[in-house]
């Protein structure tokens, strides 16, 4: 009765012109309590540091090393963040010394950092509206790690917002790293959520990595590769009639998946599983969908939707805005529908036959374009035409980088080869069979 007494106010108030909000407020005054929908805080995993990473270098230079869970917020809520960087330089950074204090400063690219954030400011504890943080300790020598901590609050509008991260000596120079990005999502409530376009419904997560006893975790995943999704084009060469799968093959081969029990992950979940023996879905495959052709955001991505499923597209950069692939646009329409984007090199490459400053550009590039397009945090790299060896692990440590793939078959995926997770390539023209095979892998 009391509900109901509430509503009909409710409406009362509003058919005289009171908002919602402010109705909320005089109902208490009349005795009434209203209904409220609860509303939770969380905080995801925290991100490990990079199993290797270069020091020494002469001046001042910074990497990431580690950062704490992304958080979920209600709408004006705050909570604290923190992410560490290492001192990678010859030199100091000392807090007592004008020019030598290291700051973590807002960046974003074009035109470029200091940037006012809708996340904080100095009225959260923020030293400037472009400055989040300082060092938190007086001095930090090379090769040591600072952990700036700071302050988020959440806009009152549900969504998914980003604060671009990079390190400085203020008044000297800014460092390196400038794809750091710290996501914070705001639900309405723990009903609603965020919009969750394009995400399956939560599954049950029961499947835990086996862990030995060195400490190595190890999981059965089938990680599918696909190109093209899209009928096949006049004269197609043999090549191309590999590549491609046709959309009702696509649609019967997700039908199969579901039928039987599969859950689809992306790379960030695989990575998850690993770097903290954290459990995935039960069945769980990950379908990754290789280049940026724009069939992957035209004829892929609505079928994935269709069946509730979630997949990894990687995207070579200097492609996309190129005839049959998709613009930056369709790019962020695929983060924007709950896919997963990440990286594929800049130039489709084989990272490994290059020198290591043209492998740091290749990866470092790729990286941070694709998270100026998408606002996602890029960090898992998938090698042009699955060429890896030898394994580019400094190159992909220095750009920020937890896990690669390669394509050589199989499914047993292990923390002990982060950057040499397995595929298996799902071939075109071959119906069901295709995916039937690549399973077996």
């Amino acid at each position: 009765m009391r509900r109901y007494v509430a509503v009909m106010v409710a409406a009362m108030l509003a058919f005289a012109g009171v908002r919602a909000d402010a109705a909320d407020a005089l109902m208490p005054t009349m005795g009434i309590v209203p209904t409220q929908t609860p509303c939770t805080d969380s905080t995801g995993p925290g991100l490990p540091p990079p199993s290797h990473t270069v020091i020494g270098l002469p001046g001042y230079h910074a990497a990431w090393d580690g950062q704490s869970g992304y958080l979920t917020l209600c709408p004006g809520h705050t909570a604290v963040a923190t992410v560490a960087f290492m001192n990678t330089g010859s030199l100091g950074w000392d807090a007592r010394v004008p020019g030598a204090t290291a700051y973590l400063g807002t960046w974003w690219p074009d035109p470029g950092q200091d940037g006012a954030s809708i996340l904080g400011g100095p009225s959260l504890g923020w030293p400037s509206h472009d400055r989040v943080a300082v060092q938190p300790v007086p001095y930090i020598g090379p090769g040591q790690v600072a952990w700036f901590r700071f302050a988020v609050r959440a806009p009152d509008m549900p969504g998914t917002y980003t604060l671009g991260l990079r390190p400085l000596i203020e008044g000297t120079q800014w460092m390196e790293d400038a794809g750091v990005f710290w996501t914070v999502t705001v639900k309405a409530s723990d009903a609603a959520g965020t919009s969750g376009a394009g995400r399956a419904r939560p599954v049950a997560r029961t499947d835990y990595p086996a862990v030995d006893s060195d400490g190595t975790k190890s999981i059965h995943v089938n990680v599918l590769m696909y190109h093209h999704v899209e009928w096949l084009p006049p004269n197609a060469d043999p090549i191309r009639r590999d590549l491609t799968v046709s959309p009702s093959d696509f649609a019967q081969q997700l039908m199969y998946l579901k039928d039987n029990g599969y859950n689809t992950i992306t790379a960030v979940d695989l990575w998850w599983a690993l770097a903290t023996g954290g459990a995935l879905p039960p069945k769980p495959v990950l379908l990754s969908f290789d280049d940026g052709y724009a069939d992957a955001h035209d004829v892929a991505m609505p079928l994935l939707k269709e069946y509730g499923m979630v997949a990894t597209f990687a995207v070579t950069v200097d492609l996309v805005g190129k005839p049959d692939y998709m613009t930056p646009a369709e790019v962020r329409d695929l983060a924007n529908n709950g896919m997963d984007v990440e990286s594929h090199s800049t130039d489709h490459v084989a990272i490994n036959k290059l020198p290591y400053d043209q492998q740091v550009y290749q990866l470092c590039t790729s990286r941070q374009t694709l998270m100026r397009w998408t606002g996602t945090d890029v960090r898992d790299f998938i090698y042009p035409s699955g060429d890896y060896l030898p394994v580019p692990a400094e190159a992909l440590a220095a750009c920020g980088y937890l896990t690669a793939y390669r394509k050589d078959g199989g499914s047993l995926e292990t923390s002990a080869e982060m950057y040499g997770l397995r595929r298996a390539r799902v071939h075109g023209e071959r119906g069901l069979m295709a995916l039937l095979v690549a399973l077996q892998q």
